[in-house]
């Protein structure tokens, strides 16, 4: 997915700016039902005005709207099994939707759509020294799930034992 800033100097095309929406709220919801939800609510409140920074604007204070509103309705429910697929990019999302709605809102406006501190604070409306902290807080959190310390890890068995 492209970073805000190229899609910028590239123009916009409402296609464009759909996909960036719906990435973003997929990162941020984890279903396609609840960003569905969101873009149904972020397309209302457009009325017909499909910049991108308003529309991102408006993902993003519906998005805190929403989670802050009803506490513990938006966050992911504890998985008992595994997902299907493998890939590094399961184990990011399914680690992101762990962290709380907005530490999760500013790491995927900062590490995915690649805004600065600044821009995240006027988008989401939460004050710069607040995105920082909330950065620094989601990505430990990322980093204790994604890349545990060494005296974390059980190492791997050379010669497993024969039963």
């Amino acid at each position: 997915m492209p970073k805000l800033g190229e899609m910028s100097k590239q123009g916009n095309s409402s296609e464009q700016i759909v996909n960036l929406l719906y990435n973003t709220g997929y990162r941020l919801t984890g279903s396609h039902n609840k960003t569905q939800e969101l873009l149904t609510a972020v397309f209302n409140a457009l009325n017909g005005n499909i910049s991108i920074n308003i529309a991102l604007k408006n993902l993003c204070l519906i998005y805190r709207n929403k989670t802050t509103s009803s506490p513990g309705k938006n966050l992911p429910k504890a998985k008992s099994s595994p997902p299907a697929k493998d890939n590094s990019t399961d184990k990011i999302q399914e680690a992101l939707l762990t962290l709380s709605p907005i530490e999760r809102l500013v790491l995927v406006l900062r590490e995915v759509l690649g805004l600065n501190y600044t821009e995240i604070a006027e988008l989401t409306g939460i004050e710069k020294i607040a995105v920082t902290r909330l950065l620094n807080a989601g990505r430990w959190e990322l980093r204790k799930q994604l890349a545990p310390l060494p005296s974390q890890r059980r190492p791997p068995e050379k010669y497993p034992i024969a039963k």
